[in-house]
């Protein structure tokens, strides 16, 4: 895992309103899919196919800084900051360019299959604070 994944997209006329600018809601779906990609590139790619545990928002703070707009390629990173027992906390901005467009920090707790809190897998919980301690 690196501590600041990047990862980028283009955004498309679907993601924006009838003024060209993106949907405040598409922010939340850009974070969701770069912290699908930092997964995907830690090689937690297994997470997707186990029956033992879901991750699930448990919390998400944003603002919006500048607009992103129609045909922007943009940068989304994730970054590490807590990790607690079943859950942690990433860092996650959007740029375009070096100008931070949105910034956010998003909890995600981890559950068993019966959705009760539950302690983080073991190679997850290592790789977080491995990744906290690069800070």
């Amino acid at each position: 895992m690196a501590n600041h994944f990047k990862f980028q997209i283009r955004v498309y006329i679907e993601d924006t309103d009838a003024g060209g600018i993106v949907y405040h809601a598409n922010h939340i779906r850009y974070m969701e899919r770069t912290r699908t990609e930092w997964l995907r590139a830690s090689g937690i790619d297994h997470y997707w196919h186990q029956k033992d545990y879901h991750f699930v928002v448990r919390g998400i703070e944003l603002k919006y800084l500048k607009p992103i707009l129609m045909d922007d390629l943009i940068t989304v990173t994730a970054r590490v900051i807590s990790c607690k027992a079943a859950s942690f906390v990433l860092q996650q901005n959007i740029y375009r360019g070096e100008i931070l467009l949105a910034t956010g920090e998003v909890e995600l707790a981890c559950l068993s299959i019966d959705m009760l809190p539950r302690r983080l897998p073991e190679e997850i919980s290592s790789l977080l604070k491995k990744e906290m301690e690069q800070n």
